[in-house]
C-alpha cells in the first residue's frame, strides 16, 4: 500500500473514531469535547495540512536527491527494497530481507522524532512551531489534527539521515505516516493504564504525561511509538495525577493565526529588547521560555497549576449554531476541492495558495466568531461575498461533473448566511464588552 493510499484510509478511521468518542463522552456525561475546542482543533489541524502541502513537497525533492547521489545506495548498497514484505498469492510467503528493511525504517523513524521532539522542548525555535499543539486545554483524538506547518521544516531536516542511509523516500514517508497515525490513537482519556505495555510502548497513559503543564510533567515522554528511548536518554515520568493540559502560560484563544504565531511574536520583541547578541542568540536557540534578567518579571515565574479555568468563551446559542454550520460547510467545500476538482498539486501551485489563501482567512473568520471579536461581523460579511462570487464562477465556469447540486444549496447558504448577519449584527456581533481585540 502506498502512503497516499494508506492516509485516505486512516483519515476516515480517525474521524469515525473522533466521532465514537464524542458520542460516548456524551452518553457518560464527561466534559471532554468542547465544540469550541473541536472546532478550533479541526481548524489548526486545516492549516497544518495546507501548509504542509509545500513544504512536503520540497522536503521530497531534497530527500530524493540526497538518496540518490549522496547515500549507501549511490555508493551500491541496497539494503531497503521498496517491495512487499507479504506475499498472499498464490501462497503466503514471507520476504525476511524486505521485512527487515521495513521494521528497521519505521523504528529508525521513531528514534529520529523523539530526539527532534525532545529539541522542540529543549529549543526556542523549534517550540515556537510545536507549541500551537500544546495551546489546547483538552485532551482528546481531535487534539492530534493541531499543529503547526512550519513545524514539518525542522522536522524533515531531521529525517534526511534516513535519505542519507539509501532508505527511498517512498519508504520513509509510509514510515512517518504510520507514526503520525499511531500519536493520533494515544491522544485520549479514555484509555487507562495498558499493562505491561507501558513498560515499552507510548501509550494514551504516558502520553497524557507529555502534555501535562505540572512541573513534575514538564518536558517528558516525548516518544512517538516505543517509550523506550524516553526510558534509555531519561525522559520518561509516570502518570500519577491527572495531568493538568495546556501551556504553563496559556494563550487563551482560538484564533488559528494566534496559537500558531504568539510564541514567534514574543521571540521577535524579545530580541529587539536584549542588549547582547549571546541574548539575541539565547532567545532563538535557548530553552523555551527563557529571558535575560533584565528582561524578566513577576509573570514569568512558574505557576502551579497553570491556570484555575479553562478558556472557554461563552457565546449565544446563535452564534455557535452559525459557526458549527459554517465550519462544516468549510470542510465539506475543502473534501469537494480536493476529491472532485482533483487538483494536481505540482501543477496547481497557484490555485491552490488561492484556494488556501480563502480558507484559513475563513477559519480565521469563524473562529473569531465564536469568540465574539468585534472585527468578526465584518470578516464575516467579507467571507460569505467572497463565497458567493467564487460559488458562481464555479457554477458558470466550471467543467466539473454535477457542480450545480453543491453550488447552488451554497449560494444560497452564503445569501443566507449575510442576511442573518446584518440582521443580527447588534446582538450577536458587536459584543465590545466582551472583547475588543483583532487577535
Amino acid at each position: 500500500m502506498n502512503s497516499d493510499a494508506f492516509m485516505e484510509y486512516a483519515f476516515i478511521v480517525m474521524v469515525a473514531l473522533i466521532g465514537i468518542e464524542i458520542f460516548v463522552s456524551y452518553m457518560k456525561g464527561k466534559q471532554f469535547y468542547r465544540l469550541n475546542v473541536l472546532i478550533a482543533d479541526v481548524s489548526t489541524g486545516v492549516i497544518f495540512a495546507l501548509v504542509g502541502v509545500v513544504i512536503l513537497l520540497g522536503a521530497l525533492y531534497v530527500y530524493d536527491i540526497i538518496e540518490k547521489n549522496y547515500s549507501l545506495s549511490a555508493l551500491g548498497y541496497h539494503f531497503f527494497p521498496l517491495t512487499s514484505p507479504f506475499q498472499f498469492s498464490p501462497s503466503f510467503v514471507v520476504n525476511w530481507h524486505a521485512l527487515g528493511a521495513w521494521t528497521f525504517s519505521v523504528v529508525l523513524a521513531d528514534f529520529i522524532y523523539y530526539w527532534f521532539h525532545r529539541h522542540c522542548h529543549e529549543i526556542n525555535l523549534f517550540w515556537a512551531t510545536h507549541v500551537t499543539h500544546h495551546s489546547t486545554q483538552e485532551m482528546n483524538l481531535s487534539v492530534a489534527f493541531r499543529g503547526n506547518g512550519l513545524q514539518r521544516i525542522f522536522e524533515y531536516m531531521y529525517f534526511l539521515v534516513m535519505a542519507l542511509l539509501g532508505i527511498p523516500w517512498a519508504m520513509f514517508l509510509l514510515s512517518h505516516r504510520i507514526l503520525k497515525v499511531y500519536q493520533f490513537v494515544v491522544h485520549t482519556r479514555f484509555i487507562g493504564k495498558l499493562g505491561f505495555l507501558e513498560e515499552f510502548m507510548v501509550t494514551p497513559s504516558n502520553h497524557r504525561v507529555h502534555h501535562g503543564t505540572q512541573r513534575k510533567y514538564l518536558d517528558r515522554n516525548h516518544g512517538g511509538i516505543l517509550i523506550i528511548w524516553d526510558r534509555m536518554f531519561g525522559s520518561f515520568e509516570w502518570e500519577t495525577d491527572e495531568p493538568i493540559y495546556g501551556l504553563t502560560k496559556p494563550v487563551n484563544s482560538f484564533n488559528p493565526i494566534t496559537v500558531n504565531l504568539h510564541v514567534f511574536k514574543d521571540m521577535f520583541f524579545q530580541i529587539f529588547k536584549c542588549k547582547s547578541i549571546g541574548d539575541v542568540f539565547k532567545t532563538i536557540f535557548g530553552p523555551p521560555g527563557w529571558k535575560p534578567t533584565y528582561l524578566q518579571t513577576p509573570d514569568d515565574v512558574f505557576k502551579e497549576p497553570a491556570y484555575t479555568e479553562k478558556y472557554d468563551p461563552k457565546p449565544p446559542m446563535g452564534v455557535m449554531v452559525y459557526v458549527a454550520l459554517q465550519a462544516a460547510v468549510l470542510m465539506a467545500v475543502g473534501l469537494v476541492i480536493w476529491k472532485v476538482a482533483k487538483i494536481n498539486l505540482e501543477q496547481d501551485m497557484t490555485m491552490l495558495g488561492i484556494l488556501s489563501a480563502v480558507i484559513i482567512f475563513s477559519l480565521f473568520s469563524i473562529d473569531r466568531t465564536m469568540e465574539m471579536k468585534r472585527w468578526s461581523r465584518r470578516t464575516e460579511v467579507v467571507r460569505n461575498v467572497l463565497f458567493i462570487f467564487a460559488f458562481v464562477l464555479t457554477l458558470l465556469y466550471s467543467n466539473i461533473p454535477n457542480i450545480a447540486m453543491f453550488a447552488i444549496p451554497l449560494i444560497g447558504l452564503s445569501l443566507v448566511s449575510l442576511l442573518w448577519i446584518i440582521i443580527k449584527r447588534k446582538t450577536f456581533f458587536d459584543l465590545s464588552n466582551i472583547s475588543n481585540t483583532w487577535y
